[in-house]
């Protein structure tokens, strides 16, 4: 039987993403290489963390420019160009592909080195995290998009681009992408960089408006507010958030939003949990949690147009896909049990005849 949700989970996939060590893991080595960068000989060459006794199953690939890189590299424009090398993206569907320019003029002099550390990492086993932030977390995952399409169904070393504060990449194209659950994103509603090519004011005197529309978000966000945080893969609901952020949020590209702070905020929120409420009373305990979902990250669905049954529909036709694909893998597996019952028979009638 095909049941409808009756209550969302964005919240509490929120506050299980909080309260994983992954993403500290990940934002610890952001910090450790960003406090040594005046050594490295190249502000926006990764760096790889080997496991550790007490991180003994990651191997960690970060990528950190420095502040004065990042915010030259930034103010150049959020153009939206085609890239031949990441023509593995185009579909039938979806011809051609545009990534930003401001997170390809970076990554596009490291192709070569890129290419040698991808082969390195396809031989590895384990859990892969590759992360940066603001424009780290472009590059990193363009470098994550780039070693997905070259490893197959039977490599023992998968990975996750956790980005922290990171502008936009690329147009609808990367939405068609079937790797959008290898990336996971943490947005602030107080960070100016992730919302910095959108139609605010704010985009670069290059971006025509068009282009800046034109962007479109892709994985899964785990959005931050003062009152909370929760998870989404639904583009459009992500672009809203992004784009009333962009539209209250102040400062330019000299703020750094600390990122270890609102992980500690949210994990201790997730921990002591307090009354949520809604506002209004709805029957429906579903649309309440979607409600209530969406004024924690600080969007209010009826000041900024969400249409909530559009979001219940969304829901309700997934977790239909989700049960008719098990109702057709338990099927398959009576076929195949009853294969082997028949097997089973047919030996019993030849030791009888023996």
């Amino acid at each position: 039987m095909n049941q409808v949700p009756l209550f969302s989970s964005a919240g509490e996939l929120a506050n299980m993403v909080v309260t994983s060590n992954l993403t500290d893991v990940a934002w610890a080595k952001i910090l450790e290489l960003q406090r040594g960068q005046s050594a490295l000989p190249c502000s926006v060459q990764p760096m790889v963390y080997d496991p550790t006794a007490n991180e003994p199953n990651h191997t960690i690939v970060v990528f950190a420019p420095s502040p004065d890189s990042t915010q030259y590299t930034l103010s150049q424009g959020g153009d939206l160009v085609p890239y031949p090398k990441f023509d593995f993206l185009c579909t039938k569907g979806c011809p051609s592909v545009s990534n930003n320019r401001a997170a390809l003029t970076p990554f596009t002099p490291l192709y070569d080195h890129l290419s040698g550390l991808k082969d390195e990492l396809n031989k590895r086993e384990g859990q892969l995290i590759i992360t940066g932030q603001s424009l780290g977390g472009s590059i990193a995952s363009l470098f994550t998009l780039f070693l997905l399409s070259s490893m197959d169904k039977e490599s023992k070393c998968r990975p996750i681009c956790i980005t922290f504060g990171s502008p936009l990449i690329g147009n609808f194209g990367l939405q068609h992408s079937h790797w959008n659950s290898f990336f996971l994103h943490l947005v602030s509603d107080k960070d100016p960089l992730s919302t910095l090519f959108l139609p605010s004011g704010r985009s670069a005197p290059t971006s025509s408006h068009s282009q800046a529309t034109a962007y479109k978000p892709f994985g899964t966000y785990l959005l931050c507010s003062e009152l909370g945080c929760a998870c989404f893969d639904d583009p459009d609901l992500i672009l809203k958030f992004l784009t009333v952020a962009s539209s209250e949020v102040a400062g330019g590209l000299q703020v750094v939003v600390d990122y270890g702070e609102i992980l500690r905020n949210l994990k201790y929120r997730a921990i002591c949990k307090g009354p949520r409420l809604v506002g209004e009373r709805l029957t429906d305990p579903f649309s309440a949690g979607i409600v209530m979902e969406l004024k924690t990250i600080g969007i209010d669905p009826a000041k900024h147009n969400i249409d909530i049954r559009r979001m219940e529909k969304q829901a309700s036709d997934l977790t239909r896909k989700i049960n008719k694909a098990s109702d057709a893998k338990k099927l398959n597996d009576r076929k195949i049990n009853m294969v082997w019952l028949e097997r089973y028979k047919k030996k019993a009638e030849e030791g009888k005849k023996d």
